[in-house]
């Protein structure tokens, strides 16, 4: 199962699209006259809709079987990215077909792989989802090196046919030969007593439950401290005197360092109390901040970033286990679809004020100090969280688990 989850990860289109739209601006602006602005202008329409499809695929896997969902966003995922092989001239097209990937892949998403994983791993949970969203990291090393060899030797249209041969082939391996339906038992697991009132009400009523609010504080304000950072990496390194070889290096590091954080935290959440590791980990970023602000030489920056790199990393892992932690499998999908919201928000906006924070001052010290505030804020945030979870603190929990399948 979690190979199934993993292969399915690597190749879905996530982690082939996220991955490698950076290598399409270039060749998009000379064969169809695009401005590089106007071509990255699709990811900020996305952010306006992201949140709606991340709602419906959240409440889609807590009411309809997986498997088939996985099949059909497998099936029209691939579809979209292949659809872009047949773009012309006019931007729109290519807008329209970004912004339906949100849609199409909502199946296929990580959301859908963690929801399918947790139905089958209980003790080992952290690790498992760790292992799980290790592997996107691998394709965001392997699908670059792949797309920039056949983007130069045949083309755009061709890479973009790839990926969506890639996406269906490695999707349908896992969707028909791999994965299965969660046991029946483990699947339904009940809500935390927090959420009770959650478990018989619509989406909404999460806005009801403080202990939502509070893992959504934690994710905005990491996603916040993150976005400051991340999307501007390069170019610090770049107003720092760092080559083009030096930011390559660079970014390299922050890769390898994303699927060592999903190790560690997977392991680690299985070890000690989830709240204690929440706090915890934001102590990464927040020293990795301080150090960027502080150093400027380039091996200081580096280790920064591998620093970086592990918490953010770890991230993903993490909020889905959280999420898991404290509303249970059953409203899963939708805890953590809501959760997402607040990751998007403060993930799209952060990205944005950095760079009106540099051009203003023509340096990233205030990005960087406002990353740290952000970071300094989500410790207590974390601390906040309550300890107790989902099958310890309902007391229908016992006789439920106890129930025939």
């Amino acid at each position: 199962m979690l190979a199934g989850g993993s292969l399915a990860f690597v190749f879905g289109v996530p982690a082939l699209f996220g991955s490698t739209f950076g290598l399409f601006m270039v060749p998009l602006q000379q064969s169809q006259g695009w401005s590089r602005a106007g071509i990255a202008f699709s990811l900020t329409l996305t952010t306006f809709v992201a949140w709606f499809a991340v709602l419906i695929s959240g409440w889609l896997m807590d009411h309809v079987r997986l498997r088939p969902l996985l099949f059909v966003g497998v099936v029209l995922g691939a579809a979209n990215l292949a659809a872009f092989s047949l773009i012309g001239a006019n931007v729109w097209t290519f807008y329209g077909l970004v912004v339906a990937l949100a849609f199409t892949s909502m199946g296929a998403s990580p959301l859908a792989l963690s929801k399918i994983v947790q139905g089958w791993f209980d003790k080992r949970l952290g690790t498992a989802l760790g292992m799980l969203y290790a592997c996107g990291a691998v394709g965001g090393v392997l699908h670059p090196l792949i797309m920039s060899s056949v983007i130069a030797g045949a083309g755009w249209r061709q890479a973009f046919l790839l990926m969506g041969a890639m996406a269906l082939a490695g999707g349908l391996v896992a969707a028909l030969w791999l994965i299965r339906e969660p046991p029946a038992a483990t699947a339904a697991l009940p809500a935390a007593a927090p959420t009770a009132t959650a478990a018989r009400s619509p989406m909404i009523a999460f806005l009801g439950d403080p202990t939502w609010w509070k893992l959504a504080l934690w994710n905005f304000l990491f996603a916040m401290g993150s976005g400051f950072i991340m999307i501007h990496f390069a170019s610090l390194l770049h107003d720092r005197g760092a080559t083009p070889g030096q930011i390559g290096a660079a970014l390299s590091v922050i890769g390898a360092s994303h699927f060592a954080g999903n190790l560690l935290a997977g392991w680690l959440v299985d070890r000690i109390s989830p709240r204690r590791m929440a706090a915890l980990l934001m102590l990464m970023p927040l020293a990795a901040a301080l150090l960027m602000l502080k150093g400027q030489d380039y091996a200081a920056l580096v280790i920064a970033a591998s620093v970086l790199g592990l918490a953010s990393g770890s991230d993903g892992s993490l909020s889905a286990f959280l999420a898991r932690h404290y509303f249970g499998g059953k409203l899963y999908g939708q805890a953590m679809a809501t959760q997402m919201v607040a990751l998007t928000l403060a993930g799209g906006v952060s990205p944005w004020v950095s760079g009106l924070m540099r051009d203003r001052s023509g340096n990233y010290d205030l990005s960087l100090t406002a990353a740290a505030l952000a970071f300094a804020a989500a410790v207590l945030a974390g601390w906040l969280l309550p300890e107790q979870g989902a099958a310890a603190s309902e007391p229908a929990a016992e006789a439920d688990a106890a129930a025939p399948a």
